[in-house]
């Protein structure tokens, strides 16, 4: 549980000492959520995000991040602030490689974005069968194609994009079907929600039996805080030093002959 980290919030004021408000300005994520949600003016969190992500990253020593080309940005503040915190003081951190996902970016189902929570326009992994079928029933298609035989343009239609991505094997079959106007746009969706189905179900059963254990939920996510604030420890004793920051580990004579 990130909140019961501390230390990510500590190193995330270190790391704000090596990047600038332009910098931060110009990352492409921030700049298009500020302008998604018409914010007049950003908070301070709002700005620094990246760099709480970078403090994420680094706390763990990550040497490679799993991430989607869209936060190929935000490694790479992270890599520099990582080189600038290591030719200032001493390598104490590694700089992280992108791991990119091959999973194509996913359209939301209003056609208009990428998927995301804040647009409404998502399909999530806890959505029982009937509000998978009910959001792919809505989904947006081709818009060019009118009428069932019409020729459709799978490459701008959503409902593809989750066919390619999640029914890789028969995306061929349904491209091929789509462009001839052999399949039309109901049968497609049929597939898909069918498909995602068969994906969904392991998900929620999992997601069944830890619903139905809460106090198995809580004892993981303390051994895993709990594990991890250790891990966090150990590398801000390793910034402190590097940084001179750990007067106490001192002996307190020897601290306060220093400041007499």
């Amino acid at each position: 549980i990130q909140s019961m980290i501390p230390e990510i919030a500590e190193l995330t004021v270190f790391f704000s000492m090596f990047v600038t408000v332009n910098l931060l300005r110009h990352n492409p994520t921030v700049k298009a959520e500020s302008k998604s949600s018409s914010f007049d003016e950003m908070s301070y969190g709002f700005l620094g995000y990246p760099v709480s992500q970078a403090a994420d990253i680094t706390f763990c020593k990550a040497s490679v991040v799993p991430v989607g080309d869209d936060q190929l940005p935000h490694l790479e503040l992270t890599r520099k602030i990582v080189r600038r915190f290591n030719e200032l003081y001493k390598p104490v951190f590694t700089e992280p490689m992108a791991l990119l996902s091959e999973t194509p970016r996913l359209i939301g189902t209003d056609g208009n974005a990428k998927m995301s929570k804040s647009l409404g326009n998502t399909i999530t992994l806890d959505s029982s069968a009937e509000e998978v079928t009910r959001i792919i029933k809505k989904a947006v298609t081709d818009p060019a194609r009118l009428h069932k035989h019409d020729p459709g343009h799978p490459e701008i239609c959503p409902i593809f994009a989750y066919h390619r991505a999640f029914l890789p094997l028969e995306s061929a079959d349904i491209r091929e079907s789509c462009m001839h106007g052999k399949i039309g746009c109901a049968a497609c969706k049929e597939r898909i929600t069918a498909g995602l189905e068969q994906i969904f179900i392991p998900m929620r059963e999992r997601r069944a039996y830890y619903a139905a254990r809460p106090k198995l939920v809580d004892e993981i996510l303390a051994s895993g805080t709990q594990y991890t604030r250790c891990i966090a420890r150990e590398t801000m004793n390793e910034v402190r030093e590097a940084m001179n920051l750990n007067y106490f580990d001192l002996p307190m004579k020897t601290y306060l002959e220093g400041v007499n």
